[in-house]
């Protein structure tokens, strides 16, 4: 079964950005990226990369054992959402919760790796938890995830690198186009398998029927606008 392409552009409303407490990596094209989205959150400790862009955040969410409250002292508008340090959640979970309870169908991720291992491993998992709303967006790279509820759209370099990356299923089918290894309704059969693939056309799709699986789309050696267009359309519901 064909299901055509929705692409939704990375400027669309009712989008959030959460800076989480990571490695923070500078994207050329960040600042502006974080002035388009309409939610700007700080989880905790992020709070300073904002500092570094002089970017307010609207909200600060976590337990506060790693903000610096002083540099955002004096500053109308932030609300301060508070936890407990015993809690089941992080303060990344929590600020994307925050996020889609206010209505923001995308959830962009910013310094969510590096450092600790575990804390990168729970935000690669948060991907994976929203296929199609919630993004990682590193330095050279954007991490999706997609299953069969979604259709992933890309706009880029030919020749930028693409992997595939099976996440909750050993064989997910999965059908690509616009690929310079195509894959036609195939599985994935092993988790390297999808690894270094590339944009064989400027536009390209793909569509998983089992399983979620990890688009990594890095987006070297593209400009700033390049950049912006190569991250990732969602639609806002299910494809027919």
């Amino acid at each position: 079964m064909y299901m055509p392409p929705i692409d939704i552009d990375v400027h669309s409303p009712d989008k959030a950005c959460v800076l989480c407490n990571g490695v923070f990596s500078h994207r050329e094209d960040l600042k502006q990226i974080l002035e388009d989205c309409d939610l700007l959150i700080a989880a905790d400790g992020g709070s300073k990369h904002l500092s570094r862009l002089a970017c307010v955040p609207n909200v600060i969410i976590g337990d506060m054992d790693s903000i610096d409250r002083d540099v955002w002292m004096g500053k109308d508008g932030i609300d301060y959402v508070q936890y407990p340090a015993d809690k089941h959640k992080t303060d990344t979970e929590l600020a994307v919760e925050y996020a889609m309870d206010r209505g923001c169908k995308q959830v962009l991720l910013v310094a969510a790796t590096g450092g600790r291992l575990d804390h990168t491993l729970g935000n690669i998992s948060l991907v994976a938890h929203y296929p199609g709303r919630v993004a990682l967006l590193e330095n050279n790279a954007t991490l999706v995830a997609v299953d069969k509820s979604e259709t992933c759209v890309m706009r880029g370099k030919v020749g930028t690198l693409v992997s595939l990356i099976p996440y909750r299923s050993d064989r997910p089918r999965v059908r690509t186009r616009g690929l310079k290894y195509s894959l036609d309704d195939e599985c994935l059969t092993a988790v390297t398998h999808g690894l270094s693939n590339a944009l064989a056309d400027a536009e390209a799709c793909i569509w998983v029927w089992d399983g979620i699986v990890l688009v990594y789309i890095e987006n070297r050696g593209c400009t700033a606008r390049d950049a912006r267009a190569a991250i990732i359309g969602y639609p806002s519901g299910k494809t027919e």
